[in-house]
């Protein structure tokens, strides 16, 4: 369950935050940067708790959040294209909390918890009638 959590949290954070699908952050300039911060980020919190990605595993997850043309963007943003609410305190918020449980920094998770939860609180307003 933790490997998936790091892909979900890994793809979630890279394209909520550069508003873009996986190919788009790869193609700029500092993007494939980005894309590696992120993913060791969030693999330091797995490994952490105890739970560290297969070295196989992290390559593979590498390789796919640094492909140029890649089309890939995770169901989170696609909701966020689509102005739905999004699973920010199930699938971000609750591995930030364990980093800082763990007394690692996560700025980059941080960071996108608080984009997606701005995102969810401008959707919910929007449905208010008012």
């Amino acid at each position: 369950m933790w490997h998936k959590w790091v892909f979900i949290a890994t793809t979630t954070t890279i394209a909520g935050l550069a508003q873009g699908t996986i190919g788009d952050v790869a193609a700029v300039s500092g993007g494939k940067g980005f894309a590696d911060a992120v993913l060791a980020e969030a693999a330091a919190v797995s490994g952490a708790a105890g739970h560290p990605l297969p070295d196989a595993a992290y390559v593979a997850l590498q390789a796919t959040v640094t492909q140029e043309g890649s089309p890939f963007a995770p169901s989170m943003y696609r909701d966020a294209l689509d102005a739905r609410p999004m699973e920010v305190e199930h699938a971000l918020a609750s591995l930030a909390r364990a980093a800082k449980r763990l007394g690692l920094p996560a700025p980059l998770l941080n960071a996108a918890v608080v984009r997606l939860r701005v995102h969810n609180q401008r959707v919910a307003n929007a449905s208010r009638p008012g």
